[in-house]
C-alpha cells in the first residue's frame, strides 16, 4: 500500500514538473518583452500638414519577429497606430510636429492584442537654423556691398543694417517644414510594455 502511495506521489511530482516546464517554455515563446523592436511598413501615409490628433492608421510588419528562433510575428501582421499630437508648420520657420503611438496587434486569425509602442526614431523636421543664419548673413553682405557703392562714408554700415533687417524679415515670413511618414516607408517601433501573444500553431 505504501509502495503505491509513494509511486503515486512521485508520478504526480514528475507530472507537475513536466507541466511547469511546458508552461515556462510557452511563456517565453509567446511573450514579447518590453524593448522588442519591430520593423514595419506604412500602409497609409500621415503628415503634420493634414493629420489631426486621434487619426488612426495601419502598418504591416515587414520583417518577421522571432523568439528563441521561433517566428511569433510573421510578415504581414498588422499593427494599428494613432496620431496623439499634430501641429502644422507655420511662419517664422516653425516646423510641424507629429507624435504617434502603436496600440493594437491584429493577427491573420482575427485575434487582437493591445500593445504600447513608440517609434525608435521620433519624427522631426530637419533644422532650418543654418539656412536662416545664411539668409541673414547673405542679406547683410549684399547690403554692405550696395552701401559701399554709395557716396556716404557710413554707407556700408547702413547697408549692412538694412540687409540684416531684410534677411530677418525673410526668415520671419518663411514657413517651417511639415513632417510625416509616406506610404510604403519602413521604420522601426519599440514596445514599451511586454505583451502576451495568442497561442498559435507555430
Amino acid at each position: 500500500m505504501n509502495f503505491w502511495r509513494k509511486s503515486t506521489k512521485i508520478f504526480a511530482l514528475f507530472f507537475l514538473f513536466f507541466v511547469s516546464s511546458i508552461f515556462i517554455k510557452a511563456q517565453s515563446i509567446y511573450e514579447l518583452p518590453s524593448g522588442t523592436k519591430i520593423r514595419v511598413q506604412m500602409d497609409n501615409g500621415i503628415n503634420s500638414k493634414v493629420s489631426n490628433a486621434g487619426d488612426t492608421f495601419t502598418t504591416t510588419i515587414s520583417e518577421p519577429v522571432k523568439v528563441r528562433e521561433t517566428v511569433v510575428l510573421p510578415i504581414g501582421t498588422i499593427i494599428e497606430g494613432r496620431v496623439t499630437e499634430a501641429k502644422r508648420a507655420s511662419v517664422g520657420s516653425k516646423n510641424g510636429s507629429l507624435v504617434v503611438s502603436f496600440e493594437t496587434l491584429r493577427f491573420a486569425t482575427g485575434e487582437k492584442r493591445e500593445i504600447k509602442g513608440v517609434m525608435v526614431n521620433p519624427l522631426a523636421a530637419e533644422s532650418s537654423q543654418t539656412v536662416n543664419i545664411l539668409t541673414v548673413a547673405g542679406s547683410a553682405a549684399l547690403g554692405a556691398i550696395f552701401g559701399s557703392a554709395s557716396k556716404g562714408g557710413n554707407g556700408a554700415l547702413i547697408g549692412t543694417a538694412i540687409g540684416t533687417g531684410a534677411g530677418a524679415g525673410v526668415v520671419f515670413l518663411r514657413k517651417g517644414k511639415n513632417v510625416g511618414i509616406k506610404n510604403d516607408e519602413e521604420f522601426e517601433i519599440e514596445l514599451t510594455k511586454s505583451v502576451i501573444l495568442p497561442v498559435q500553431d507555430y
